[in-house]
């Protein structure tokens, strides 16, 4: 009797001491599980949004091999987006191979369409974009290239858009133009207008008062009109009133060139104050580089 009872508390031991693991075996083993799903998961998500088509889907096929998820409802969606933004990815690098810039365009914005954290496809914009730019401003077709590289803007990482922001701000120097300083020149020209014309009205003027005193010394020495003049000092005094108005008269051909010089030194002032000047360009400027995608700089003179 001792020994059959011996026996049972013996298998009651055993079988308390083996239920508890079970137990353990029993919840921990779904855990494991989901950590493996989880871990492919998260690979998956991670390049999806780098726009790693490839290597995501390849993970969201790793998702369904796990025990009880082969019919997992986001792994299979997951793969069939990944598999359409592959096919779209390689018809954007077919197009920009052929040169369809407009078509490359369309298919890149497929792409956002399908996944807006595509970060791929993002650079892949911010570098077309850029090009365009690049090549617009090459040509001198400044705004067109700032229409450009603000749109690379958008799509641009942090290094690459501050690159892009200094050439925008290039163009807006470019496009607002610093005019030459005429104000010297006004200047020069008024001074001459002046000048020249105060000279030749002083020679007029000195001209047409020695005809007035030669005029009032002939009447006084000859009133009659008779061409004789008696009195010796009379004589005298038309004598030099005569060659002053002769040496006045020789230098009225003066007096009208410097009044011409005046009326032609107005004449330009007056054209530089209503034709505005042309634009000059003189300075550093940051201009894209022929060799790469960065910036070169250059002076214009």
């Amino acid at each position: 009797m001792s020994n059959v009872l011996h026996h049972s508390i013996l298998i009651l031991l055993l079988f308390f001491a083996t239920v508890p693991p079970a137990r353990v075996i029993a919840r921990t083993l779904p855990a494991v599980v989901d950590e493996e799903y989880d871990r492919y998961k998260k690979r998956g998500d991670d390049f999806f949004k780098e726009g790693k088509y490839f290597e995501a889907r390849r993970q969201y096929q790793n998702c369904l091999e796990v025990p009880g998820f082969e019919t997992d409802e986001y792994a299979t969606k997951q793969i069939e987006v990944s598999t359409t933004g592959l096919e779209l990815r390689q018809k954007v690098d077919e197009a920009a191979s052929q040169g369809k810039n407009q078509q490359v365009v369309d298919l890149l914005y497929q792409l956002l369409n399908l996944n807006p954290d595509d970060v791929l496809t993002k650079s892949q914009f911010a570098d077309h974009y850029e090009r365009e730019g690049n090549q617009l401003f090459n040509q001198k077709k400044y705004r067109e290239a700032r229409t450009n590289y603000t749109a690379a803007i958008q799509f641009a990482s942090a290094n690459k858009k501050e690159t892009l922001l200094i050439q925008v701000r290039n163009i807006d120097v470019l496009l607002q133009p610093t005019y030459p300083n005429r104000i010297g020149l006004k200047a020069v020209t008024g001074v001459v207008a002046v000048g020249a014309g105060i000279a030749g009205l002083v020679l007029r003027s000195n001209y047409n008062s020695k005809v007035r005193a030669l005029n009032g010394i002939s009447q006084q020495a000859d009133p009659d009109g008779t061409g004789i003049i008696a009195d010796r000092d009379m004589y005298r005094q038309y004598d030099e009133a005569y060659t002053a108005a002769e040496a006045a008269r020789q230098k009225s051909g003066l007096s009208k060139a410097c009044l011409g010089v005046a009326a032609v030194a107005t004449l330009a002032e007056a054209y530089l104050f209503l034709h505005k000047p042309k634009p000059r360009q003189t300075a550093f400027h940051w201009q894209p580089s022929a060799d790469s995608w960065g910036l070169a700089i250059r002076y214009t003179f």
